[in-house]
């Protein structure tokens, strides 16, 4: 019957009541532990009529173990500390009864202190708890403080109340919530400029198509690159390949500088090993609408292709398709991110070992 009520843990016991409703509420949901779940540990503290001292533990280990939502938290360590008070003070008005049976002075001294002890009144507030324990104290009553009361010592030192505490981290939500605010109006003024641009750009007559929301579909000619490397192994001409890059510059079919000697030695890795077959890969990063990203990595990659097929690649090991702005590799919030998503990659699709 003992092992239904505690449970060892580390050589130590713990009261198993507590330590189950706190693992069946976790175990329902990754969520904190909310406040009716508090309200649940404290109901079942207060059962007993005493907070023992496999209960503190308990609670401790509890708390070190288990995540509280802040309310949660606040709800279970201020009502133990209420609770522990007002049970503490008739433990000492017993101990003092005891006393005063011995002599006949020491009973009108014990009269005289429980006169003033009966004009304290249980307030549930916290300052409260701490005055009970203070006056314990210089009457010389023989209860030991219990560690929610030094915690309350500690805090009226500095002249900190748990509700103040509280407040701070309200002040602190404030500020976040006012800075996340801050960063919206800032985006949508950002998208409404250039949406400005794009309705400018319709206005004018500018170029049709994708070019009215100026992106501009017209290619660029590239020089002859050179080939800065040759591969000794298939395996190593394919690893090339899948980790090869070509940017582009923003909103347009301009590439990098070196995208001529990449592009060269690529086919050179393709015409020595025509039994690799790829996939030209086109993207954009996620300024402007999804379906013009579309277009535009659509023919970012077909660029890529003809670039190839120029350099002597068989078309038949060649495919191209785009993805717009839907497989990043960084994040759209920065322009560093946004270029290297400007991109066409590659992937092998297959190998023929005959070739």
């Amino acid at each position: 019957m003992a092992e239904s009520y505690y449970r060892t843990i580390s050589g130590k016991q713990y009261d198993n009541e507590l330590l189950e409703i706190a693992e069946k509420a976790t175990k329902r949901s990754k969520a904190p532990i909310g406040k009716n779940v508090a309200k649940t540990l404290f109901d079942a503290i207060k059962d007993g009529g005493d907070y023992t001292d496999v209960e503190k533990r308990t609670v401790k280990y509890i708390r070190d173990n288990f995540k509280f939502s802040p309310d949660a938290d606040e709800y279970l360590r201020s009502e133990i500390r209420k609770w522990a008070a007002k049970i503490s003070v008739p433990a000492a008005k017993k101990k003092t009864q005891s006393k005063s049976a011995n002599t006949k002075e020491s009973s009108n001294k014990s009269k005289s202190s429980r006169s003033k002890k009966t004009s304290i009144t249980v307030d549930e507030s916290e300052s409260s708890y701490m005055e009970i324990y203070d006056s314990r104290e210089e009457s010389n009553y023989e209860v030991a403080p219990t560690p929610e009361y030094n915690e309350l010592v500690a805090l009226n030192k500095f002249q900190i109340t748990p509700k103040q505490n509280q407040f701070g981290k309200y002040i602190l939500i404030g500020l976040i919530v006012l800075f996340l605010i801050v960063l919206l109006f800032f985006g949508v003024r950002s998208c409404n400029r250039n949406t400005q641009s794009i309705g400018t750009n319709k206005e004018n007559g500018s170029n049709q198509g994708l070019e009215t929301s100026s992106r501009s579909l017209e290619r660029v000619n590239l020089e002859t690159g050179k080939v800065s490397n040759k591969f000794d192994s298939r395996a190593k001409a394919i690893r090339f390949i899948n980790d090869l890059q070509i940017r582009f510059i923003k909103q347009s079919m301009a590439t990098e500088d070196l995208a001529a000697d990449k592009i060269a030695t690529l086919a050179d890795a393709l015409k020595s090993y025509p039994g690799i077959k790829v996939r030209v890969k086109g993207h954009t990063c996620f300024i402007g609408e999804m379906d013009e990203n579309k277009i535009l990595s659509d023919e970012r990659a077909k660029f890529i292709y003809d670039e190839l097929i120029k350099n002597g690649v068989n078309p038949g090991q060649l495919e191209y398709r785009g993805f717009g702005e839907t497989a990043e590799i960084d994040t759209n919030q920065t322009e560093v991110g946004r270029i290297k998503n400007r991109r066409v990659d590659f992937t092998v699709l297959s190998v023929n070992p005959a070739d």
